[in-house]
């Protein structure tokens, strides 16, 4: 994956892109764009996603696999719902502890997807993945299997070597978390980091990929906006001044999912479908699978990659219920789901999204 050759025109659009109803994308300008120097199997793939998502249509297989390298973190972000359940406690989100993916779970998870026709694969979910001892490593079979391999990092580990060596193996895709552009705030929010360091980390990353000369590359900065709208807009303004400034392709800005909120009363009487469902499975460290980017505390387990095959856990009668229960119009029925943010902030987001089989019917989803 990632021949670095032109096959399409570039985006000269500074309009905001909602990608979701809770994520919305300034998108590259025209000499940050990285989609014509990609293979138009790309376009194909990103092309089955939106049809996956609005026809409710699981194929056969999965599109995407998230595959959670560890649960650690080094930092404990104030939104981050693993900061909140360890701060309370709460074992749910990992039962057994914290710990790392076994790499050979990691790789037959990732052969078996890349046989059944999955095109990407992201890194991670509630960990931080440069923590795994053999990230590069992973990074460099998935790629083998032909996979778009995407990673979210909050940067900090993120050293010049580092860089060049994930770039090396065949990193396509990196979505930087910086949650402010302002000193003061980001180390208020992500507890831990340095703000000068991190950015350094990702200024030197940037200097890899154009050294190397991977155009195809995608960057993305992205930042979980504060709940008070009246604080955004400044902060968007300059947010994406900072990240141009730095050659990111993307900015991205997400919608806050406020812990310990009961989401239930405020979608109730919502017409909602999660795309989801029909087009990624996530694997957390320990190989329990399920459906979905919110469900931390495992409430929708669809099956277990160290006892079944993928295939086995996308028609598993778990997910196959699930599906069901979303397009008969009746989410509501399944308590995460009636729980989860999504739903709500879907219609609470603002002007864009999808809809689908009537009106009111929402489809979120979030991008991978």
């Amino acid at each position: 994956m990632g021949a670095d050759v032109a096959v399409g025109g570039a985006s000269n659009s500074s309009v905001p892109i909602r990608r979701s109803p809770t994520y919305y994308e300034i998108p590259a300008p025209p000499e940050l764009d990285w989609r014509p120097y990609r293979s138009p199997f790309y376009a194909e793939y990103r092309r089955e996603w939106d049809r996956r998502g609005s026809e409710g249509d699981p194929g056969e297989a999965p599109l995407h696999l998230d595959l959670d390298l560890t649960s650690r973190c080094n930092l404990r972000c104030l939104m981050c719902p693993r900061t909140w359940f360890l701060e309370r406690g709460e074992t749910s989100w990992a039962p057994g502890g914290p710990g790392d993916m076994d790499p050979g779970l990691f790789r037959e998870t990732a052969s078996e997807g890349a046989r059944l026709g999955a095109r990407s694969v992201k890194m991670n979910f509630l960990g931080e993945p440069l923590l795994h001892p053999h990230v590069v490593e992973l990074v460099a079979y998935a790629a083998s299997l032909g996979l778009w391999v995407m990673m979210n990092t909050n940067a900090v580990l993120l050293s010049p070597a580092l860089s060049r060596d994930l770039l090396e193996a065949g990193l396509t895709d990196v979505f930087f978390s910086f949650d402010s552009p302002y000193r003061e705030e980001y180390e208020r929010i992500r507890r831990g980091a340095s703000y000068d360091r991190t950015l350094s980390n990702i200024r030197a990353f940037m200097e890899a990929k154009e050294a190397l000369g991977l155009r195809y590359v995608q960057t993305r900065a992205s930042m979980v906006l504060p709940e008070d709208p009246a604080g955004r807009g400044r902060a968007e303004v300059d947010y994406v001044r900072l990240f141009r400034d730095l050659g990111v392709a993307e900015v991205g800005f997400g919608l806050p999912t406020v812990m310990g909120r009961d989401y239930a009363p405020l979608n109730g009487g919502l017409d909602f479908v999660c795309p989801d469902l029909f087009r990624r499975v996530f694997v957390f460290h320990d190989g329990v699978a399920g459906p979905c980017c919110g469900d931390w505390e495992r409430r929708l387990v669809v099956g277990d990659a160290r006892k079944s095959s993928v295939s086995e856990i996308w028609k598993s009668p778990a997910y196959e219920r699930l599906r069901s229960r979303h397009l008969a119009g009746a989410f509501a029925e399944v308590p995460a789901c009636l729980c989860c943010s999504v739903p709500y902030l879907s219609t609470a987001g603002g002007d864009g999204g999808g809809s689908r089989g009537g009106a009111g019917r929402h489809a979120a989803g979030r991008r991978p």
